[in-house]
């Protein structure tokens, strides 16, 4: 009898587990998008943790130097630990040969610079949903550009065994769907889009790691600011359209109809919303707003051509090339950039017949300026993967 109690028992409470987690699934959106986060390159070889530590830090309004966390973190034969190997050497060992590093450090230097970061071993997708849709992008350890892996087990010197995979590498999940996932690539700093199987499959191999947290513990956009007139909203850093619509008790989907926003619901500091239908823009209003003022941007201090290129929804080669601006892309503040219009032929650029890095940078940026194939390029100057040019290094262009 007490047997069957039991079992009536764990039945119950694994029913009504089941029931809360599809319940809380059922709350987490089908899709969302948060805005604000910059890509940068990775200047080393190996250095792919610290650069999305950085950018993610960067998000929260904490500027890190990726060289400068790369230093901090402890070195360890054992990656859960601190940071194996150089930064500088091959990429796509397992160790002892140089690594990288897993989650854990990387998570408590964060907490170091003042963020609320947790490292997170066999999370679930729900999780990673739910926090992206509160407007809290995830660090998440894959493989490669998202490819299938083998996970490994290392014995290290002190005898203990952690699992690692050839070719790891972070990126930053800023947005999903229903079938895909947006991440911000360490390697390059892009946005890419990869299939949310494909995904599932490349964070699995390490156990679904991720670093997880906010800036300083608390929800950054709880502060409601003054709206800009009755009914408007400022946009603020870290919001997602999830989150403005929860916050005046609105559905998401209306709100982004009503500003004429579509996928993938991209908002930007300061962008005026309205929240309400009243205050909806007419087609013809929001097109002639977009002719009139939207023609040039003067440039604003700290400003990076990628960011302005978001911010303004354009394309950021497009702009580069409208304003002649060759790699690496410097904005000089005050500056007016005229913004590429919709339809116009493709500028005319020259292409010189050698390119000099001046940073440490992707080969693939100064491809796509030039519109070379990047696979080609690193071909002709056998280049191999992480196809990274070093500052001061020249490579062949034709």
């Amino acid at each position: 009898m007490k047997n069957r109690t039991l079992i009536a028992l764990a039945g119950f409470l694994l029913v009504t587990a089941l029931a809360v987690t599809r319940a809380q699934a059922q709350d987490i959106p089908n899709q969302a998008y948060i805005s604000g986060v910059v890509g940068h390159a990775q200047q080393y070889t190996l250095s792919c943790e610290s650069r999305s530590a950085a950018d993610w830090a960067a998000y929260w309004g904490v500027n890190i130097d990726e060289t400068e966390f790369l230093n901090r973190l402890p070195r360890s034969d054992n990656p859960n630990e601190g940071f194996v190997g150089s930064p500088n050497d091959p990429w796509g060992n397992i160790p002892p040969a140089s690594y990288g590093v897993h989650a854990d450090p990387i998570a408590a230097l964060l907490r170091d610079y003042g963020l609320d970061a947790h490292a997170g071993l066999g999370l679930s997708w729900d999780e990673v949903r739910t926090e992206v849709a509160a407007g809290r992008p995830v660090i998440v350890w894959v493989i490669g550009s998202i490819w299938a892996g083998t996970a490994k087990e290392y014995e290290t010197e002190d005898g203990q065994t952690v699992t690692v995979a050839n070719n790891e590498h972070t990126m930053i999940v800023i947005g999903y769907d229903e079938s895909r996932v947006h991440l911000v690539d360490a390697l390059t700093g892009y946005t890419v889009t990869h299939s949310l199987e494909n995904f599932l499959n490349s964070w699995s191999v390490l156990g679904n790691m991720a670093v997880v947290g906010e800036g300083n513990g608390e929800d950054r956009t709880d502060a409601q600011p003054s709206p800009a007139a009755e009914g408007d909203y400022t946009v603020q850093r870290g919001d997602t359209l999830n989150k403005i619509a929860a916050r005046f008790g609105l559905f998401w989907p209306d709100l982004a109809a009503w500003n004429n926003i579509s996928y993938p619901y991209f908002i930007y500091p300061e962008q005026i919303l309205v929240t309400s239908p009243n205050g909806t823009q007419t087609e013809t209003e929001a097109e002639d707003l977009a002719s009139n003022e939207n023609d040039t941007y003067t440039v604003q201090r700290g400003d990076l051509l990628l960011e302005v290129a978001r911010e303004l929804d354009v394309d950021w080669v497009h702009l580069a090339q409208v304003n002649q601006l060759a790699p690496p892309y410097l904005l000089v503040p005050g500056a007016v950039l005229q913004l590429p219009k919709e339809g116009a032929d493709e500028v005319e650029i020259e292409i010189p017949e050698f390119y000099t890095a001046t940073r440490s940078e992707s080969l693939i940026g100064p491809a796509k300026y030039y519109r070379l194939n990047w696979v080609r390029l690193a071909g002709m100057n056998n280049l191999s993967y992480p196809y990274l040019l070093a500052a001061g290094q020249t490579i062949q262009l034709r």
